[in-house]
């Protein structure tokens, strides 16, 4: 069974498809309402705010942050895991805010056109080539949040899989262009006794 073989299966088990938990991260609903206070206070909202969540799985920020009332583009490769998004969005009132992409991550680019307010990508461990890139997606004053389980943390992935250290974190983002950038949080978080993980927070600057 390959990697995503065994993530349909997961996700079409309906006891073993939260294995990070059901509720949003709370750094990403922070970011998400610190983005939809700066857009009202510009005289628009929430519903004017475009947001992706690369490697959804089964949703829980995809969700979320519809339920806030941004309009949400979700990526995963698993069909299975967009069934579970789907009827929970459902369930929610918040289905036309979401679209679904079934996509790899790591080969997915958006449209030309489409500029992303809010990047979420969580728990993906696929390497940081996705943080790069998801760099360039972001519309100015647009944030990512990117969380992964650090090396140390007692949940997570197998052996198996690499997860970056804070170092390897600062390595990569001490070479991004300023005038481009800005790093805004780059620490390792304690969601609780079970979660120790790496959170960065960027935003994109005005050109």
């Amino acid at each position: 069974m390959n990697n995503q073989e065994m993530w349909e299966s997961r996700y079409r088990d309906q006891d073993g498809h939260t294995p990070d938990g059901v509720d949003p991260h709370p750094v990403v609903v922070e970011q998400a309402e610190e983005l939809i206070a700066r857009a009202s206070s510009a005289g628009g909202g929430a519903g004017d705010l475009q947001a992706a969540d690369l490697g959804s799985g089964a949703g829980r920020h995809t969700v979320a942050l519809a339920g806030l009332g941004m309009r949400v583009t979700a990526v995963d490769f698993a069909d299975s895991a967009h069934d579970v998004v789907g009827r929970d969005a459902e369930h929610r009132g918040v289905t036309e805010r979401i679209t679904s992409v079934t996509a790899d991550v790591a080969e997915w680019w958006p449209d030309g056109s489409v500029k992303f307010d809010l990047i979420v990508v969580a728990y993906l461990h696929s390497g940081l080539e996705p943080l790069r890139r998801a760099l360039q997606w972001l519309a100015p004053g647009g944030r990512l949040v990117w969380i992964a389980h650090a090396p140390d943390s007692p949940h997570g992935p197998p052996p198996s899989v690499p997860r970056e250290s804070l170092t390897e974190y600062r390595e990569l983002l001490g070479g991004l262009d300023e005038k481009q950038a800005r790093v805004l949080r780059l620490e390792e978080y304690q969601l609780d006794e079970e979660f120790l993980d790496v959170l960065a927070v960027l935003e994109r600057l005005p050109q």
